[in-house]
């Protein structure tokens, strides 16, 4: 059952035109740097990362990881998640699906997991797309920390790809509130624009400062976390707090959608 409804995800034509449309945004983020940035944003502003594309290839992963977190990979993830039953349930595959026999909590937990992946696939495209493009455009040597220590160019690859997975880990709990909302309707549309709309909303409140007190509990307060991989030694403080509080997201999310989903009228 998992591995029919990977298969199903992935192999859907516009799940892998959105990796394809994913995997576009670091090339051409490092093709504009390199040939229409006179020198480099090297002293800039921009994203985290930004400024020292032009210095190393394992930064510009990393600069697309940080630009498209906030809004790009939300809404990736929220259409995959918003189709994963309201989809079967518009198509009328849903009612067949749960009138075999696979019991209701394997099929949404098959959906759940499959999910997630393409959530992490989504973060991960992004960092090898990234590194490949960005050892063709920029110097591949010894890579400065944001602490100001040298560290081989391999080890920063494995830090870039490690730093994929917390970003994608981290929009987990907009791939959850977009599975509990698909359960409810047999709109994907409605149940992506929830989601993405609550992702937005947990970034405007964030901004806020009158609101300081509850930015622990918003799940877009840490997003941000995964750049303290690239200090020396790491700062593992910021990236616990940010996965603790995803998974404080998504077992709410978790219990609504599996409670709704096992009571789900066949017939409607």
């Amino acid at each position: 059952m998992f591995v029919e409804e990977l298969k199903r995800v992935f192999r859907r034509p516009r799940n892998l035109i959105i990796l394809g449309l994913i995997a576009l945004v670091p090339i051409l983020l490092g093709l504009v740097v390199r040939f229409a940035s006179h020198g480099g944003p090297r002293g800039g502003g921009g994203p985290a990362f930004f400024a020292e594309i032009t210095q190393n290839a394992v930064f510009l992963p990393l600069a697309a990881l940080a630009s498209m977190e906030t809004l790009i990979l939300p809404l990736a993830a929220s259409i995959i998640a918003g189709d994963s039953v309201a989809g079967d349930a518009a198509n009328g595959s849903l009612r067949y699906l749960l009138v075999r026999r696979v019991s209701r909590a394997r099929t949404i937990h098959a959906k759940i997991v499959a999910a997630l992946v393409y959530t992490l696939a989504l973060s991960l495209m992004i960092a090898v797309v990234g590194l490949f493009a960005g050892s063709i455009l920029f110097p591949h040597h010894q890579v400065v920390t944001l602490s100001g220590v040298s560290i081989s160019f391999l080890h920063g690859v494995g830090e870039a790809l490690l730093a994929a997975l917390v970003v994608g880990a981290s929009i987990f709990s907009v791939t959850m509130v977009g599975i509990a909302v698909s359960t409810f309707t047999s709109s994907s549309l409605a149940a992506t624009s929830i989601a993405v709309t609550v992702a937005i909303a947990s970034e405007v409140l964030d901004a806020i400062p009158q609101l300081e007190r509850i930015r622990p509990i918003l799940l877009s307060n840490y997003w941000s976390a995964f750049i303290n991989i690239f200090r020396t030694p790491v700062l593992a403080g910021p990236i616990y707090k940010d996965l603790l509080e995803q998974l404080g997201w998504m077992a709410v999310f978790y219990l609504l959608a599996v409670f709704n989903f096992s009571q789900r009228d066949i017939t409607a």
